[in-house]
């Protein structure tokens, strides 16, 4: 279970509630980034897409019941994103930071991860909205932000 996100761990099924609902913005990103790929003709992020909802599925598993497989498939589902992101990228030769959209919302993503963490300034343990959470749909905005061409 994901103790240093800060969300109250609580017993039952689902172990942080806000941060598990949150993951499946993930899965809505792949959905906007497969239309994308398609629209745009850009068959690698196909790819980023099917990473992105490996993430959204693997994160819920990962703050809902939590445990070692759902560990593995979260952590899995963030080394393909970023394997994944760099052969797009690699393939299109638009550099990410060249998006501004994209960079704000991934600078957002990293400092409120950063700064929401257990022990950090902006962690409220018992809060209904989490930081964690905000977290997940920003990093999952920044990658549908990132399939669209400037």
């Amino acid at each position: 279970m994901a103790a240093s996100d800060c969300e109250r761990v609580r017993t039952g099924r689902i172990g942080q509630p806000a941060n598990t609902i949150s993951s499946l913005a993930f899965v809505v990103a792949a959905v906007s980034i497969v239309r994308a790929a398609r629209r745009r003709r850009r068959p690698a992020w196909l790819a980023v897409a099917l990473a992105t909802a490996v993430e959204g599925v693997g994160s819920a598993a990962y703050h809902g019941p939590g445990g070692p497989r759902s560990k593995r498939l979260h952590d899995a589902g963030i080394v393909a994103i970023v394997a994944t992101m760099a052969v797009a990228v690699a393939a299109e030769g638009t550099p990410v930071h060249h998006r501004p959209r994209t960079t704000g919302l991934a600078v957002a993503a990293v400092a409120l991860h950063a700064l929401s963490r257990t022990g950090g300034p902006l962690c409220s343990c018992h809060s209904p909205l989490q930081g964690h959470a905000v977290f997940h749909v920003l990093a999952a905005g920044a990658l549908a932000a990132a399939a669209e061409p400037r």
